[in-house]
């Protein structure tokens, strides 16, 4: 047991304890506000993945262009040379067979450029569809996350006020408060998770839930001293 002043610093004491409360509050919804403001991790992940998809849609377009060139190509030598074969231009047998041979051999190859060129597509539009859908998914974040921003913003600057005006307050309250007291409330207060004061409950203090004293109860239930709890130092009030 600490005796400290008259009781009648009891009920400042307490108006303080609630403006340090609400105090405290605000400050922690405001640190919380802060925290969230800016780009989250799921935005961030979620735009590093479209940026991968776009990549990866470049080089299915690339890919495919370029088997599309190279069966156009085939196509540009096939044609003259059927041209040439059908024209009745060539008389040598042999000199006919090697062409149709030519011509065979570029027929195979342009169906195994366009067999290729089929799962290039299809490859194609998987990667449109996936970079679509992620694209699609980010827009809807980050509309969202615009909104949130907002908020947090204007959430952060109405906590700066009401912190401001609570500051004052409590300014002027622990003003009215001797030092020594103000002191011991403030010691407390940091020591217990910002709360100094603990009501009595007939024995019991409700900070720590612990039973008291029979001399310690009177004492804090006469009004003439200050008590702390012998066991959580809080400041005990009936």
């Amino acid at each position: 047991m600490v005796i400290i002043q008259p009781m009648t610093w009891i009920s400042d004491l307490r108006r303080l304890q609630e403006t340090d409360v609400a105090l405290d509050s605000r400050r922690a919804s405001r640190d919380d506000a802060e925290a969230r403001l800016g780009e989250s991790d799921d935005l961030i992940a979620v735009r590093v993945r479209v940026d991968v998809l776009a990549a990866a849609l470049s080089a299915a377009r690339g890919a495919q262009k370029d088997i599309e060139l190279e069966a156009d190509a085939l196509k540009s030598k096939i044609e003259p040379a059927e041209t040439k074969l059908y024209s009745g231009a060539i008389k040598n047998p042999k000199e006919l067979a090697d062409l149709q041979a030519d011509i065979d051999q570029l027929k195979r190859h342009l169906s195994a450029v366009e067999d290729r060129d089929l799962e290039a597509l299809a490859q194609l539009e998987t990667a449109e569809n996936e970079h679509r859908a992620a694209a699609a998914e980010l827009a809807a974040i980050e509309a969202a996350w615009s909104e949130e921003q907002a908020e947090l913003t204007e959430r952060v600057a109405t906590l700066a006020v009401e912190i401001a005006e609570y500051e004052g307050q409590r300014a002027e309250e622990a003003a009215e408060i001797p030092p020594d007291i103000l002191q011991t409330y403030n010691h407390t207060r940091i020591a217990r998770q910002g709360r100094a004061l603990a009501k009595l409950d007939r024995n019991l203090c409700l900070g720590c839930r612990i039973s008291l004293p029979t001399n310690v109860v009177n004492k804090a239930r006469t009004g003439n001293v200050l008590v702390q709890c012998p066991n959580c130092e809080r400041i005990l009030h009936a």
